[in-house]
Formats: C-alpha cells, sequence, structure tokens
C-alpha cells in the first residue's frame, strides 16, 4: 500500500510537525469512506487529527483516510482562533494544461530569486499546478512578533513585486490584475497565480494523494521545476526529498523595505 512506504510518511510527518517555536500545525484528512475532508478524529468530541506518529497515521487510514492536509497557519497547540503566524504560500493552477503552470512557477522562483528571498519549497499540486511555500521560519521572529498582518503585507508586496517582475520580463504574457488572484495569458493558455490565506487554511501534504486525481503532491527541486513530468507523480514512481527548514532571513527583509507600508519598512531598517 502507498502510504506504507517509509519516505511517503517521513515526508507527511515532517510538514505535519513543524518546529514547535514557530507554533504548531492543524491537520487533516479526506476520508475517502465519507466523501469529505475531515479535521477531526470524532467529530461530535471536536478532537483535532494529530499526526505525530507513523501509528497516527495507520489510525486515520483505518478510517478512511486517503489523502493528508496540514495547515500553513501555524497555531499554539490547539487554539485555532488565535494564530500565531503563516507560511508564505502562492499556487499556480492551469486552465490549459500543467506546461503553462509549470513555466508561471518558473517565472515566480526567477522574481523570488531576484529580491533576495529565501528559496521556496515548491511541491506539484496533484492536478493542473503547483504551490509554493515560504516557511514561517524564513521570517525573522522580531520582524513578526506580535503581529500576524506583517505577514500578510509581506505575502502581497511580494505578490506585487512577481507581477511588476513578469510585466517587465515577460512581453508575450499579459497579466490581468495586481494582487491575488493574478490571471495570466499567453495566446489561449492561463494560469491563476494566487496567495493562500484562508483562516485554517490547509495544504494539501507533501506526498499525500490528490484525492481528486489519485496522483501524488510530490515535492520538486527548484532548479529541476523544468524537468518535471506528471509520471513522476504517479504513486508508484514518485520520488520526493526532504525539504530542509532554511534559515532567517534578515538581508531579505531589507531587501523587500520599499515593498512595505512605511512604518513596517521602518522597524525592519532597524533590526
Amino acid at each position: 500500500m502507498y502510504y506504507q512506504r517509509l519516505d511517503v510518511r517521513r515526508a507527511i510527518l515532517n510538514f505535519a510537525n513543524a518546529s514547535g517555536s514557530a507554533g504548531v500545525r492543524e491537520c487533516a484528512i479526506y476520508n475517502a469512506k465519507t466523501r469529505s475532508l475531515q479535521r477531526y478524529l470524532e467529530t461530535d468530541q471536536r478532537k483535532p487529527i494529530y499526526l505525530e506518529e507513523p501509528s497516527d497515521i495507520d489510525r486515520v487510514l483505518a478510517r478512511g483516510a486517503s489523502a493528508f492536509y496540514a495547515s500553513y497557519w501555524r497555531y499554539y497547540l490547539d487554539d485555532f482562533n488565535n494564530p500565531v503566524g503563516t507560511d508564505l504560500v502562492w499556487t499556480t493552477r492551469s486552465e490549459s494544461g500543467l506546461k503553462f503552470a509549470k513555466e508561471v512557477t518558473s517565472w515566480m522562483l526567477e522574481a523570488l530569486e531576484e529580491i533576495g528571498a529565501p528559496e521556496p519549497w515548491v511541491k506539484y499540486s496533484g492536478g493542473l499546478g503547483f504551490d509554493l511555500i515560504i516557511p514561517l521560519e524564513a521570517v525573522p521572529f522580531e520582524a513578526r512578533i506580535g503581529d500576524v498582518g506583517v505577514l500578510h503585507e509581506m505575502q502581497g508586496s511580494l505578490t506585487n513585486y512577481i507581477v511588476s517582475y513578469l510585466a517587465d520580463h515577460k512581453a508575450d504574457v499579459s497579466v490581468e490584475g495586481v494582487i491575488s488572484p493574478v490571471r495570466l495569458k499567453r495566446g489561449k493558455e492561463t494560469c491563476l497565480l494566487s496567495e493562500l490565506r484562508v483562516k485554517r487554511g490547509l495544504l494539501l501534504a507533501p506526498m499525500s494523494l490528490n484525492p481528486e486525481t489519485g496522483l501524488v503532491s510530490v515535492p520538486v527541486h527548484p532548479k529541476r521545476l523544468e524537468d518535471f513530468s506528471v509520471l513522476q507523480a504517479s504513486p508508484e514512481d514518485a520520488r520526493g526529498f526532504l525539504w530542509a527548514l532554511p534559515k532567517e532571513s534578515y538581508e531579505f527583509l531589507r531587501q523587500i523595505r520599499s515593498w512595505l507600508p512605511e512604518a513596517k519598512a521602518a522597524e525592519i531598517s532597524a533590526l
């Protein structure tokens, strides 16, 4: 069975068990028996799903789990009403085939590299797109302490920069919108670039099966994205790699000062 593979379990558990110093992730499953997303192990008791050990995976598989999710928001224990922070997450979703989504994702990586952002985690969605994640740990604690809003401002500023980069460097692509979601068009090809910010928002875990397609949401090395093929996402052939947590990047904050509100830019200058 696919979920008995040690590398698959390791990838799911590593993502679900974010560093406690930056808050914990809320977990969920797609239940194939009920055909629904399930946030609680016992819905009548509102007991959260925890994915801390391999036995936790076995427990939810026995209940009908076919896909695994974890929040991009971070929380203190199970206090889901008061998040302590969030990863910065973008998605690309093509309306005309995976090839254009792959190109758009590559362009986003170019833009983020130019501005000095930490190299994002990248994974195939299992459908017609990719997910990009700058984890919370990359943002210095001093810049976000007590203010989740600064992370939203930061992500919005990065999105604005990405849009500006695409407008300047991709003459054959039309860009509709400056805030999420942004629609990119080239001829008959269309791709949506979106920020994920929904409260208690969930992301399909790396190496989980996509419940709609049955393909693996496989992590992709940013430098090897151009060579990615859907064939690499079949449950038989998927081989992901473990994401490493980036170091806090003060240089990244300094690079984006001009894209942030004046008050927050002044605070960052003092770090």
